[in-house]
């Protein structure tokens, strides 16, 4: 019983957001310059062995994958960090929800991310 309890408050901590939520923050341009600014500090290379076709979401990718946090400083896990990806990729295509380049990009980082993952 205990343990359930642990494990409901362990994901209160986390950063739940939708769809809607996620495309406002990235509307809001005091939002791309905090992710740019912690990429810096870390040392992001950006879109790692792909083209930078979607730096900003990409950056805030390894933001995540770094740190265990989103750049507003929730936790999150490796698949909401993935997920975020393939959304920033899907807000910014004019294919959107059926982007190919969001759905490679996001089977690539859950196939091959997990030894990427420092959190």
């Amino acid at each position: 019983m205990e343990e359930g309890r642990g494990a409901s408050r362990r994901h209160e901590k986390r950063s739940a957001v939708n769809f809607d939520g996620y495309k406002t923050r990235w509307a809001n341009p005091d939002y791309r310059t905090l992710v740019r600014q912690q990429a810096k500090g870390l040392k992001s290379d950006g879109c790692s062995g792909v083209p930078d076709f979607h730096r900003d979401g990409c950056l805030e990718h390894d933001i995540a994958y770094r740190t265990g946090r989103d750049p507003l400083g929730h936790e999150i896990s490796r698949a909401e960090a993935d997920k975020r990806l393939r959304w920033y990729i899907q807000i910014h295509s004019r294919l959107g929800g059926a982007s190919p380049m969001a759905w490679w990009r996001w089977a690539g980082v859950r196939v091959f991310g997990r030894k990427s993952w420092n959190a």
